[in-house]
């Protein structure tokens, strides 16, 4: 089973930024989480939410300000300050290195045009694309992109309307990206037997860990560095 950074490393970083990312990899994560949206004047950037408000000392849209905007606020904290990340930089940041990204497209409140066309096309000019693991809440944004390239891994984030959900994943074949809850031993089996992944979040301690990894879970999204923590 593999471990992703949330965010990247959020528990001990500000996250979503390169000193997060950079420092899951330094710590021992397998892979970064993160998300993408889009400028006013089309820079991809990562960030969670689709305001600046919670997570910086900014307020507002991203999709209202350009990148020089939004690189005039701190994304860190006043001891470390941390400008908005780029994709293109956390692509860079990975390239080469045992790592993976599973790259959010956030697209459940707002809609950016070309998003995942433009998401793709740059992770594929770096040649990262074996690297990546696409995944959004808007499962328009994973049929677009399964229409780009029908090779593409792609994963259904959801929290709500699981029966409805589940079967979406079974039928169209996304891997499974539910919150961590939902899951108990019947449903993994379920999900496992379809040949479906299951990338599970919202891990908060060791022992859900350690029963995910027991019962055959792909990924786990967690804050924490669950491999140098002890029970």
């Amino acid at each position: 089973m593999l471990l992703f950074g949330h965010r990247g490393y959020s528990d001990q970083y500000s996250e979503n930024t390169m000193l997060a990312f950079s420092k899951a990899i330094e710590s021992g994560f397998d892979g970064i989480e993160t998300d993408v949206h889009k400028t006013k004047d089309g820079v991809l950037v990562l960030c969670h939410d689709e305001k600046i408000n919670r997570t910086s000392d900014g307020k507002g849209y991203i999709k209202d300000m350009t990148y020089e905007e939004l690189c005039a606020y701190n994304f860190g904290t006043k001891e470390n300050p941390q400008r908005i990340s780029l994709l293109k930089e956390l692509l860079e940041l990975c390239k080469g290195k045992n790592v993976k990204i599973n790259l959010e497209i956030k697209t459940n409140k707002i809609q950016y045009p070309g998003i995942e066309l433009e998401s793709y096309q740059m992770i594929k000019e770096m040649g990262m694309l074996d690297q990546v693991l696409f995944s959004s809440f808007y499962v328009d944004s994973l049929y677009k992109l399964r229409a780009i390239d029908s090779s593409l891994y792609l994963g259904y984030l959801f929290e709500d309307d699981y029966e409805k959900n589940k079967q979406l994943c079974l039928t169209q074949k996304f891997h499974v990206h539910a919150r961590e809850d939902f899951l108990d031993e019947d449903e993994i089996a379920l999900f496992l037997k379809a040949g479906l992944d299951i990338n599970t979040w919202g891990v908060k301690n060791r022992f859900r860990y350690d029963y995910f990894k027991e019962k055959g879970v792909n990924i786990v999204i967690a804050n924490k560095n669950f491999k140098k923590l002890k029970m």
